[in-house]
């Protein structure tokens, strides 16, 4: 019986195909061109510090707060701003690549 495949698992696998050198047709050569542009790699994700109004870049900030005599620290979560896309410095593969990269050899029973 067919399988229907999802967009994202065919947009990989002709960007796979393409980087191995698999040729078609020229009408799927100029499909491929623009599937091309989709890669299985992720360059940049999204950074989880803030930054405050000073410029600082902290995962948390706190304030300390005198109550009763004694101080006391508090977290602090007016005016930041989200640190925004950071670059990896390796590439990663991305979560829904369809492909199996390395299959481990079967040495059998010991």
């Amino acid at each position: 019986m067919g399988q229907k495949t999802s967009s994202m698992a065919r947009k990989v696998s002709q960007s796979v195909s393409s980087m191995f050198g698999a040729t078609g047709d020229e009408k799927d050569d100029a499909k491929s061109s623009s599937a091309s542009a989709i890669t299985p790699f992720v360059y940049t994700r999204m950074g989880s510090r803030f930054y405050d109004e000073d410029g600082d870049l902290a995962h948390e900030f706190y304030e300390e707060i005198d109550k009763d005599g004694h101080s006391v620290m508090e977290q602090h979560w007016r005016n930041l701003t989200p640190e925004g896309e950071v670059p990896l410095p390796i590439p990663r593969l991305h979560v829904d690549f369809p492909v199996v990269i390395c299959e481990a050899p079967y040495t059998g029973p010991a």
